[in-house]
């Protein structure tokens, strides 16, 4: 055990007082305590405040691959890049990534991640084929398959179900490092019509997303989508990302006015590729803002949240510009939203977060009180059209709305590990909503 440190989560917008172990020591943890990944997590989920957290990542190894079928036997402190790095040059590549390869399998699985892909392959965990799972008294390790009852409080059950030691996966061939990406402008008029037009029209690629400027009244937009393809020849990741956030961002550059020029600059940017087919590497395609070392520092001392909501597909023309509109005239300053359409395919985990619908992912410098309120109201938004927040991303909502969102709470609740706990569930579960 190591003694009690200061820490933050990636989005450093509030601190948390820890002690330390570690997966590969094996000692006995009667405590509460909280598996932990690389703490890629933005608010509170990878946060046990008080309390231990163990971490994982030394528990790295990949153990076995079937060259043939794509069949990958790691543990669980694996990171995404890891695999990548190795698996890239033979061939095969991970089925779901989401936006930054520095997070482990175990984090992937417990968060059940989702990518650009959701509409074609769905979450992570879709590809889970089996994990060991250990319980807190270590003295016994279950395989748990994905035809198991407990698959369910494994996948997307944040960490709570026990410590996911290993993990077999179902890899995907593919034909080579290369991403063929077009990129076309959207927006204008204030809907999210063109948006969900150009993703209608794209379901011969397999990986889809959209930036789009919600300071700007006619919510602009580009539009990304990509698949697959050979070259160019760059086949291992960059070992060191080519830029550094030096210092943390002074807080008078975070602010509306900041957000807005980063906007109309980027826009500019995305203009002049408008229209344009190209190939450029997978790592570019998929994992931009790894290329940033210490990225986070770019939101100063405070830190930022990131807001992620879904809503069904049959609210979603009328309740994205809605909440997005909301969200302007309260001046929340994003500096960068992304905007993702989900498929049908069903979710695995018990809290899985993606459903049929569209889902966008705002990035606001740590809010204050009247920005704390006007998430609030768009918590309401979603929930009145039957959406969810992201518990991976949230450092914020009530109990009750959590309890909305997820109902079903109280399943990973029956079968969580009673010695693990989190900053976040304590946060989401400290009062039960009876409102129903």
């Amino acid at each position: 055990m190591k003694p009690i440190s200061l820490d933050q989560p990636w989005g450093r917008g509030f601190n948390a007082t820890h002690t330390h172990a570690f997966a590969d020591d094996k000692a006995p943890l009667t405590t509460n305590f909280l598996p932990r990944g690389l703490g890629r997590s933005y608010g509170d989920v990878c946060v046990n405040d008080g309390a231990t957290l163990l971490h994982t990542f030394r528990r790295n190894r990949l153990l076995a691959f079937d060259d043939t079928h794509g069949v990958l036997t790691c543990e669980a402190g694996a990171s995404l890049a890891d695999i990548a790095q190795v698996m890239l040059p033979r061939g095969w590549f991970l089925p779901v990534v989401p936006g930054t390869r520095f997070i482990t399998v175990g984090g992937a699985i417990a968060n059940d991640v989702h990518g650009k892909n959701h509409h074609i392959s769905g979450t992570f965990g879709r590809f889970v084929k089996s994990c060991l799972l250990y319980r807190s008294d270590w003295r016994s390790a279950e395989t748990v398959a994905s035809s198991d009852a407990m698959f369910p409080s494994v996948i997307g059950g944040l960490g709570l179900s026990g410590l996911i030691n290993e993990a077999t996966l179902q890899l995907k061939a593919v034909p080579g490092p290369g991403i063929e990406q077009e990129t076309k402008l959207f927006g204008g008029d204030g809907s999210i019509d063109d948006y969900l037009a150009l993703d209608a029209q794209s379901s011969a690629w397999e990986y889809t997303v959209g930036w789009i400027d919600t300071l700007d009244r006619g919510l602009r937009g580009v539009f990304f989508r990509g698949k697959h393809t050979d070259g160019p020849d760059q086949w291992l990741a960059p070992n060191a990302a080519h830029l550094t956030m030096p210092m943390d961002a002074p807080e008078w550059v975070l602010g509306r006015a900041s957000a807005k020029a980063f906007n109309a600059a980027y826009y500019r940017a995305q203009s002049l590729r408008s229209a344009k087919r190209e190939t450029i590497p997978l790592w570019q395609f998929f994992f931009p803002l790894d290329a940033v070392n210490a990225w986070n520092r770019a939101y100063g001392k405070r830190g930022f949240i990131q807001y992620q909501f879904v809503v069904p597909t049959a609210a979603a023309r009328e309740t994205v510009p809605r909440i997005l509109t909301h969200l302007r005239e309260a001046n929340v300053a994003s500096y960068l939203a992304v905007i993702k359409t989900f498929g049908d395919l069903a979710s695995p985990g018990v809290l899985s977060f993606p459903m049929p619908g569209t889902t966008v992912a705002l990035d606001i410098p740590a809010p204050k009180l009247h920005d704390l309120r006007a998430l609030d109201r768009a918590d309401a938004m979603v929930a009145d059209v039957g959406g969810r927040v992201y518990p991976a991303k949230d450092a914020r909502m009530s109990a009750g709305m959590f309890q909305r969102f997820f109902p079903q709470w109280r399943a990973l609740e029956a079968t969580r590990d009673p010695a693990i706990s989190s900053s976040f569930w304590r946060r989401v579960t400290a009062s039960e909503d009876t409102s129903e």
